[in-house]
């Protein structure tokens, strides 16, 4: 596969179509962000294809700093935040389930994850990006403090405390 960086000389040299590679790529990476956000998959859906189209028409003014996956991740969160912004009336859907179509095991799996995104959905915005970045995106921490333009100790801080903060709610959510 070609790199980014040579990808996105060619595309602004008007070789738009080498943008589908681009797409390809990340495209799973950039949904999988936004759903871990909003916990719905057709907003997620959505907003991964605007967050495609605001850096195709963006494309011409990117500075090849750092990794483009981390300025996917900066337009995929501004683009999170901006729909919280819009929709202060959004509300998360609940999982459906029958327990007849389960076996025990997938139950418990099911409600730790339940139990999770709650944990999640009690955290700060930064908070939850923190953790979304590092254990669901697996990105190192110095790529996530250039994400959330922080420094790698203050970065490192707020890590620990969302993982302590969802280990005391998995906590209370067992009692």
């Amino acid at each position: 596969m070609v790199e980014d960086s040579k990808l996105i000389v060619e595309i602004k040299k008007g070789k738009i179509h080498l943008f589908d590679e681009l797409i390809k790529k990340y495209y799973g990476k950039v949904y999988y962000y936004c759903y871990r956000h909003l916990n719905n998959k057709e907003a997620a859906q959505d907003l991964t294809q605007e967050v495609f189209m605001k850096v195709i028409k963006t494309i011409g003014s990117y500075k090849h700093y750092g990794k483009f996956e981390n300025y996917l991740y900066v337009v995929a969160g501004n683009t999170c935040k901006d729909f919280y912004k819009k929709e202060s009336k959004y509300v998360l859907k609940e999982a459906e389930i029958k327990p007849d179509s389960y076996k025990e095991e997938e139950i418990s799996k099911l409600e730790n994850k339940v139990m999770i995104e709650e944990a999640l959905n009690k955290l700060s915005k930064d908070q939850r990006e923190i953790i979304i970045l590092r254990f669901y995106q697996d990105l190192k921490i110095k790529d996530i403090a250039k994400i959330m333009n922080s420094g790698i100790s203050i970065t490192k801080y707020r890590l620990k405390k969302a993982i302590k903060l969802i280990s005391e709610s998995m906590k209370g959510g067992q009692a």
